[in-house]
């Protein structure tokens, strides 16, 4: 369980910079999100409490004063500590030059573990987000300013190094492009054949960065896509299915319910209680 202020939102495709998801949270002992993918950039500042980040494999134990980068397309995996629960802020971003100004940081998917003592201009940066929902030009305007100012605020952020994760095999790399390309289509004999290597090999070398077979890694990147709509977006629920392969809605609702534990359905309901607009 958690105590949390989120808001989601699906830029335009053509746009250069765009929030994708603010919010702070409170969360309850052992509380846990994951393992999930995101088609986005997402940036976690822990205010208070301790807890772990897990990615490729890797565990990083963290406590207040620091933060940890999310890299598109990457399977990550969090869980709050059983003795001091965290609380932290969170920015979620894309476009041509989001990318741009990650590539000036030193945080990225081999290095994402940060410290920062800027613990009050980073919560401001959030919570001025939230208390303007994007809405119109000025409000989207206001907040890309916020998130810039938070960008500045990562720039003058320590890298932890001491605890890096393995270099991942670039196949991998390649194979996870090639499904955010082709997420509606893709299947492990697709991904072997874009990479040019044998379907088992490649199932060897997921296995070994992700702890997933390319079939799993699939699955898990489609619904959370999925999911991610579902918070984002207005669309029917046939065509969040149709956008993340589900050939019908029917098995798409039959999958979600069996992951979330509701269909899409009460899940985006719940959702938009939740997180008023």
């Amino acid at each position: 369980m958690e105590k949390a202020v989120a808001f989601d939102y699906s830029p335009e495709k053509e746009s250069q910079l765009g929030i994708t998801s603010v919010g702070r949270s409170d969360t309850m002992a052992g509380h846990r999100f994951g393992p999930a993918v995101r088609p986005y950039y997402l940036i976690h500042y822990i205010l208070a409490g301790s807890g772990t980040f897990q990615v490729n494999g890797v565990d990083y134990h963290l406590h207040s004063g620091q933060g940890f980068f999310i890299e598109p397309n990457y399977q990550t995996y969090y869980i709050a500590d059983e003795l001091t629960p965290w609380s932290y802020v969170w920015l979620g971003f894309t476009g041509s030059y989001a990318t741009a100004l990650i590539q000036q940081l030193a945080i990225s998917e081999q290095t994402p573990i940060f410290n920062n003592d800027h613990y009050y201009e980073l919560a401001d940066c959030v919570n001025q987000i939230i208390q303007h929902p994007l809405m119109n030009t000025a409000t989207e305007l206001r907040a890309n300013s916020n998130l810039l100012r938070f960008l500045s605020l990562i720039a003058d952020s320590t890298v932890v190094s001491g605890h890096r994760a393995t270099q991942r095999s670039p196949y991998v790399d390649r194979a996870i492009a090639y499904l955010a390309q082709h997420v509606t289509t893709a299947s492990d004999d697709q991904l072997a054949q874009a990479v040019n290597l044998d379907r088992s090999y490649l199932s060897i070398l997921f296995k070994q960065a992700t702890d997933l077979t390319p079939g799993q890694y699939i699955r898990n990147f489609r619904i959370t896509k999925a999911r991610h709509l579902l918070e984002s977006s207005m669309l029917p629920i046939e065509k969040v299915a149709q956008q993340c392969g589900y050939d019908h809605a029917n098995s798409f609702t039959r999958i979600f319910k069996q992951t979330y534990g509701m269909t899409p359905r009460k899940y985006r309901r719940q959702v938009r209680e939740q997180n008023p607009k």
